[in-house]
């Protein structure tokens, strides 16, 4: 009651400093004394409400890769523009578009079709959502797995709603992550310009949208019985055959991290 007592006199002070300390209209009518109670309930709610949504975990749902697309011993053949050897390890976020637009309504959010959603764990259940704005935030939910949204949660300035059924199911697609950060290493046949095996190696690191390093490599390849054989750093590759447009090879050893 003293937490109610003193809500309703800051309340008082508020109003006389808007309307006057003596002057009451329709616009600023008198207090009655069933007021403080439900200034300091409808504020209580208000409140309860923000600390409800402050209370939903919203927590990044990625995916690990690490490995290399052949493996030692392997035999193998690349056209011209092929990797003909990898090794990478990244992390990427698992990214879906809805096929059509979502319509704005009551309390629901609008997204326009082709809108990128990543993949996010709400409360631990796995959605997709809108990237984190100062305002508000959209997750939306597949529960039946039918590639079609059936539910949305929404939360704007702080006041979040329920998980809710959508009016219809929303188809979306699957798309590849927007973001990939980690390390990768390419070697990519480039053809055979007279007796000269073209390579080149590129080099990824933290952000894999662009090489961050590139080097082109020269191989003179020998006629049988002798071997030819392609090193660069830690990996050999022994070349079985080769020609203007493909070469077949086998990974004697690979790139390390």
């Amino acid at each position: 009651m003293q937490a109610q007592a003193s809500f309703w006199r800051v309340s008082l002070r508020l109003q006389w400093a808007l309307c006057g300390q003596r002057t009451y209209s329709a616009v600023c009518p008198p207090p009655i004394e069933t007021t403080p109670v439900k200034t300091f309930i409808t504020a209580g709610l208000l409140v309860l409400a923000a600390q409800l949504a402050a209370c939903t975990t919203i927590a990044d749902l990625t995916e690990t890769r690490d490995g290399a697309r052949f493996r030692v011993g392997d035999r193998a053949s690349a056209r011209v523009g092929d990797v003909m050897l990898d090794r990478y390890r990244y992390a990427t976020e698992p990214t879906a578009k809805p096929r059509s637009e979502i319509a704005a309504a009551p309390g629901r959010y609008a997204l326009r079709a082709g809108y990128p959603l990543v993949a996010r764990r709400v409360d631990g259940e796995a959605a997709y959502c809108t990237p984190p704005q100062a305002s508000s935030v959209a997750c939306f939910y597949d529960r039946d797995g039918d590639r079609a949204f059936d539910h949305d949660w929404v939360s704007n300035w702080g006041v979040a709603s329920s998980v809710r059924p959508l009016p219809v199911p929303e188809p979306y697609d699957k798309v590849d992550s927007r973001m990939a950060r980690g390390f990768k290493s390419e070697l990519i046949y480039l053809g055979l310009n007279g007796q000269v095996i073209q390579l080149r190696y590129q080099d990824y690191t933290d952000d894999l949208s662009a090489p961050s390093y590139t080097q082109p490599l020269q191989v003179r390849l020998d006629t049988a019985p002798a071997v030819t054989e392609i090193r660069y750093r830690d990996a050999l590759l022994r070349v079985l055959e080769a020609d203007a447009t493909q070469i077949r090879y086998q990974i004697i050893s690979g790139f390390s991290e």
